[in-house]
């Protein structure tokens, strides 16, 4: 499993991949065969719902691997991580070493029972877990000065101001982010009250719990066939659009032709960040009215604009095959919808495709907005965040969410 990881990249540095030899990663999954349980590639679940659904797992080892990289650990550092497993906790205070200490939070009582006695049983002795809301950090536990390094082990769809308030200056923050329902795990450092990222990485998380979870707001349309989703956080106007739904598709090429496997995950967050509107569209397989599954979308005026991408070339190679990206409308404002989803991604593709993520900085809420650097705004109710995509300079805010869950262990997802 180690050398696994280290061959993909995510472990570069000699205390990480030691951690990663060292601790017994099966020990702290009982649950699972001795196979999956070293599977560099997985991650396992340890609690489901009645529904089935997860809610609590042990992340893929290279996400655990590529997370604890990024905090940039040092021998003798305090370590808080909220959501808790044992395995996780215990790579980190094996790279802290004997002087240092990790802080482990979770809300759920059996998550937090299975972690003391795994960490008992086969750990180091410096794990102390701990049951409580994460979103409020480790009240009582916070050493002076506040924590050397935060790991979140949930998306969250926003920041709590505790995860700050109890990072020490110039300590790391990782968390993995989600923003208009793209999830990426996001290093931020502290400078004050204000977070800057400095690295980015694309996964997978099982949703929130706590206090800080909001809940997302979704219509349904064409009798079920279509969820619209607001991952921001603020419901759109959908009145007009049954009726536009019933109407002709109107098509729009973007212009943008991509070969083979290719990585598009930025524009998903360009998309998100940049467009009044946005929202997300689920479709069952097989759908007419919608041909993306899954797709980014606006919804406004009564109309509907989608991006999908049609396979226009075919061959026995991935270097053969090329995609087109389309935009698809409903609805008498469509053409218009389409320009402006169509002239998003030609920018994208101009300006942001080459220059990877972009500077983002996350400021408390209430930050006065001639505070703010100049970007496009994304605000939630404990953040203003700000996106400073290439070109664009400074914009207008995004509307603000309302109130309500988040997104929580990890898995690679592929764009």
């Amino acid at each position: 499993m180690t050398e696994s990881v280290i061959r993909g990249g995510w472990a570069p540095s000699p205390r990480v991949q030691a951690a990663l030899r060292a601790v017994p990663r099966h020990r702290f999954l009982p649950e699972a065969p001795l196979r999956a349980a070293y599977d560099d590639e997985i991650a396992v679940a340890t609690v489901r719902e009645d529904s089935g659904a997860v809610v609590s797992s042990v992340s893929a080892p290279w996400l655990q691997a590529d997370m604890a990289e990024q905090l940039r650990l040092e021998p003798g550092m305090q370590v808080l991580e909220v959501g808790s497993g044992g395995y996780n906790a215990e790579l980190l205070a094996n790279i802290v070493g004997a002087r240092g200490r990790v802080v482990t939070v979770d809300l759920d009582p059996f998550v937090v029972r299975r972690a003391k006695r795994l960490c008992a049983e086969a750990g180091s002795g410096r794990v102390t877990a701990v049951l409580g809301d994460g979103s409020l950090g480790a009240p009582g536990h916070v050493p002076p000065g506040g924590f050397d390094a935060v790991i979140i082990t949930h998306t969250a769809t926003d920041l709590a101001p505790a995860w700050r308030e109890q990072l020490a200056e110039g300590g790391r923050l990782v968390v993995p982010l989600d923003v208009g329902g793209y999830t990426r795990s996001i290093t931020l450092v502290r400078r004050g009250d204000v977070l800057h990222a400095e690295h980015w990485t694309y996964c997978g998380f099982v949703r929130d719990r706590g206090a800080a979870a909001r809940t997302v707001p979704t219509a349904v349309l064409a009798g079920g066939e279509i969820t619209v989703r607001w991952e921001l956080g603020t419901e759109g106007d959908t009145s007009g659009l049954e009726e536009a739904l019933s109407d002709e598709r109107y098509e729009l090429s973007t212009g943008l032709v991509v070969a083979g496997q290719f990585n598009f995950e930025t524009l998903q967050l360009f998309a998100a960040t940049t467009l009044p509107g946005f929202c997300r569209l689920s479709v069952p397989p097989g759908s007419e009215v919608v041909t993306q599954q899954d797709a980014a979308a606006i919804v406004a005026d009564g109309s509907l604009a989608y991006l999908t991408h049609i396979k226009i070339a075919d061959g026995p190679a991935t270097a053969d095959r090329r995609s087109e990206f389309f935009i698809h409308t409903y609805g008498a404002a469509g053409p218009e919808l389409a320009e402006r989803f169509a002239a998003c991604v030609r920018t994208w593709d101009r300006e942001v495709r080459e220059s990877w993520y972009p500077p983002l900085s996350i400021h408390p809420a209430g930050t006065p907005a001639d505070q703010l650097p100049p970007g496009d705004r994304v605000d939630t109710p404990a953040s203003r965040m700000v996106f400073d995509w290439p070109g664009r300079g400074a914009r207008p805010p995004l509307p603000a969410p309302a109130q309500g869950p988040a997104v929580a262990a990890g898995v690679r997802a592929a764009p």
